[in-house]
């Protein structure tokens, strides 16, 4: 009865580290799989966020035969625990899969993370900076705004950093993932930075967008004039939705 009292006062990544340990004795020290509701307990991992990353390509569980099951190995739970680790330091995915997919050297890469972290981390500074001041200011709204305005031009002048004002295409550019597509590893110095990776993404979901609008407005004034052929027009139609619906997605999401 005690010891049903020290298991139930355990918490569930408790039990599963002593299930697991269990099962290694049981099958004499070999390697065996474990469900990914299993993994999801031991590593603390929601089951969708173990997916994410198997879509991803960091974790490459064996399919059984005949069903759509995966099966876990220590090796699988070792490289989530890993991946947990890296994103506790803000690491993007890209960066993770050039450690562990292609064998990056772990010191370079944390470098490159600590200059980003320490760029992003003056800009943090800035903004608590002006936040501080205009309490202290005990200022009210509606603000002087010309005044904050040119304090913060000073300030900046004199190398203070405050965040760029882009949320919007931060957050299209994010949610859309197009940032993994630039900077890594073709522009890694010039796209070190966060805002300039995601303005980068913005800029080619805009031009996704604006281009498949002009191509249907040319077909369609080509086909008026008997100069296209319709299914060209038709065509481009249906890619000009399938990307505006895209894009309408993404904005909802942000």
């Amino acid at each position: 009865m005690a010891d049903k009292k020290l298991q139930d006062s355990r918490n569930p990544r408790q039990i599963s580290r002593a299930r697991l340990e269990l099962c290694r004795r049981q099958n004499g020290g070999m390697e065996f799989f474990m469900k990914i509701s299993e993994v999801a307990e031991i590593t603390g991992l929601e089951i969708s966020t173990i997916r994410f990353y198997e879509r991803k390509g960091l974790i490459l569980p064996d399919r059984e035969k005949g069903n759509t099951y995966r099966s876990y190995t220590d090796e699988d739970v070792n490289r989530l625990k890993a991946i947990i680790l890296y994103r506790k330091m803000d690491l993007s995915i890209e960066m993770i899969k050039s450690i562990i997919l292609d064998g990056e050297d772990l010191q370079t890469v944390l470098r490159r993370q600590e200059e980003i972290l320490k760029e992003e981390r003056e800009h943090l500074d800035g903004a608590l900076d002006l936040c501080e001041k205009i309490i202290q200011d005990q200022a009210a709204d509606p603000l002087d705004l010309d005044y904050y305005l040119n304090y913060v031009k000073k300030e900046e002048s004199q190398g203070r950093k405050y965040p760029e004002v882009m949320e919007k295409l931060e957050g299209l550019a994010e949610k859309a993932g197009l940032e993994r597509y630039v900077g890594f590893p073709v522009w890694t110095r010039l796209m070190r930075y966060k805002w300039l990776r995601r303005f980068t993404g913005a800029a080619l979901i805009l031009i996704l967008i604006v281009f498949p609008v002009f191509m249907v407005a040319e077909k369609a004034l080509e086909w008026k004039n008997g100069q296209a052929d319709p299914q060209a027009f038709i065509a481009w139609t249906i890619i000009m939705f399938i990307f505006i619906s895209g894009f309408v997605n993404i904005i909802k999401r942000i």
